[in-house]
């Protein structure tokens, strides 16, 4: 039996066999209650597979083999992505600037920021935003989903901005061009950053299938999910 006295620990002793009175003892500075690191062992093991279960039944690995598959696949195409996504960028952002108009492009109205500077902040947004987005998910928290979502609305307003400026603003039509080029990026960085990071999650989930049969105890969860969803009924 414990008993806790102001910050201090205290526990109940049992006095001499002819004797039953009790008496407060405290624990040294050192000793910790031994039940105390086995409970939050427990609690981190459940976290870990129920993010496992839930990384599971949104990718639907049939097994350890096809979730290694998944892996090599997922950073395969994010590689490929990421190669394109960097020459992309470089061609028409760089060497071949003057020829699609980035000379006549008009600074942005958030901070006047130029072509280049804008084809820089809107793969970084849209980037950080797919990240937030897969840690709102997987984790259940709704701050990384509310600044991810803000995150891409302002790269959304930063891509369509060049449009804005073609039709209220009489700038030339070559602008369609930036747009264009802006949507692209976009989206190649958003498919490139969630084929990466589901890499990372697949490989997780595959090292913490080898301590635990991850596959029996996704399989024990949705048939539990079921049975309630059933009595629900």
């Amino acid at each position: 039996m414990v008993y806790d006295v102001w910050r201090g620990r205290w526990r109940l002793v049992v006095g001499d066999v002819e004797s039953e009175s009790m008496a407060l003892v405290p624990l040294d500075e050192g000793e910790e209650l031994a039940d105390e690191p086995m409970v939050d062992h427990e609690s981190n093991l459940m976290d870990s597979l129920e993010l496992a279960t839930t990384i599971l039944h949104r990718l639907r690995p049939a097994n350890s083999h096809e979730l290694g598959q998944m892996v090599f696949r997922n950073a395969v195409a994010s590689g490929v992505l990421l190669m394109a996504l960097i020459l992309f960028w470089w061609l028409t952002v760089t060497v071949f600037a003057s020829e699609l108009g980035s000379e006549s492009a008009i600074d942005s109205l958030i901070f006047s920021l130029n072509f280049k500077w804008v084809a820089a902040l809107v793969p970084t947004l849209v980037f950080t935003a797919t990240a937030l987005m897969k840690l709102s998910r997987e984790r259940s928290q709704p701050w990384p989903g509310l600044f991810a979502g803000s995150m891409l609305i302002l790269a959304l307003f930063l891509s369509i901005e060049p449009l804005g400026h073609l039709t209220f603003g009489g700038a030339p039509v070559v602008l369609m061009l930036h747009s264009a080029r802006l949507f692209v990026l976009a989206v190649m960085v958003h498919y490139c950053a969630s084929m990466f990071l589901d890499a990372l999650l697949l490989r997780w989930v595959h090292d913490l299938s080898n301590e635990f049969d991850i596959f029996e105890f996704e399989d024990a969860s949705g048939e539990g999910q079921a049975d309630e969803a059933a009595l629900s009924a």
